[in-house]
């Protein structure tokens, strides 16, 4: 029994990947990413049922869209075949045998899919766009605040440092508002360290101080790096120091969502 299980899991995070590759494509359009049907971007053809199946449909098109022919890229089929594959892992690691399931491990364990999937989502519409994208992260945070209240009332569990980093969401929040009023745009940096906030909160107190640590010197070796290169090279294309600060930090959460995927 618990072998169907996994099997299922594993299933339902393939259809988890196929849907982060449509969000991350519409989101950013502002396209409606559940009651509009899929379609491919190229000939705008309609995908029937036998065209969305996970894993399966890439295979046997070869990869290809049905209609017009044009090529889909394989990093659908990769992140399908990810998405599975975490799926399973956490459904593993919360020991969620069949025989043995509760309450709390079904909600911690959709306490996880809720990370994992605001993660992949402002990543891949950061990757394709340059852009953290405000409302996956609220919905991230959302959840994240839902769950800790939840240990909190049941479990009686600590989550002072979550309502610190929830704060200084908050803040972080407030002040990207208070420049969009102004500017008449978001401001890229503040956006990329509401999300380290917002991936810190997953770090164990403990690991967060040299993370932090290691994360800095990478950061300050990075800049100096680039300041030095394109001064040797007398480039009149020099990025601004504001310029460099942004590109650090986007290594700076990179850096910490690989470590933290890795410590998971």
């Amino acid at each position: 029994m618990n072998i169907i299980f996994c099997i299922l899991i594993f299933i339902m995070g393939t259809l988890f990947g196929s849907f982060f590759t449509l969000a991350i494509y519409r989101i950013p359009l502002g396209l409606n990413i559940t009651h509009k049907r899929s379609f491919c971007p190229n000939c705008n053809h309609k995908l029937s049922f036998k065209d969305l199946i996970p894993i399966v449909s890439y295979i046997c098109l070869k990869g290809k869209c049905r209609y017009c022919g044009e090529k889909v890229r394989i990093r659908y089929f990769i992140l399908e075949v990810l998405s599975g594959l975490v799926f399973l892992i956490a459904y593993l690691s919360f020991n969620m045998n069949f025989s043995f399931f509760t309450v709390k491990k079904v909600i911690d364990f959709v306490a996880f899919i809720c990370f994992y999937v605001t993660i992949i989502l402002i990543s891949g519409i950061d990757k394709e766009n340059i852009k953290i994208e405000k409302s996956v992260l609220l919905f991230g945070i959302i959840t994240q605040a839902f769950y800790m209240l939840y240990l909190y009332t049941f479990y009686n569990v600590n989550i002072y440092r979550y309502e610190m980093y929830l704060i200084i969401m908050l803040i972080l929040f407030a002040i990207d508002t208070i420049f969009l009023k102004f500017k008449g745009k978001s401001s890229y940096f503040i956006q990329i360290l509401m999300f380290i906030d917002y991936i810190l909160m997953y770090i164990p107190f403990d690991i967060y101080y040299i993370v932090v640590i290691l994360s800095t010197i990478y950061l300050i070796v990075y800049i100096l790096y680039n300041i030095l290169k394109l001064n040797m090279k007398n480039n009149p294309d020099i990025l601004s120091n504001n310029e460099k600060l942004k590109v650090g930090v986007r290594i700076l959460y990179r850096c910490s969502f690989n470590y933290n995927s890795i410590s998971k």
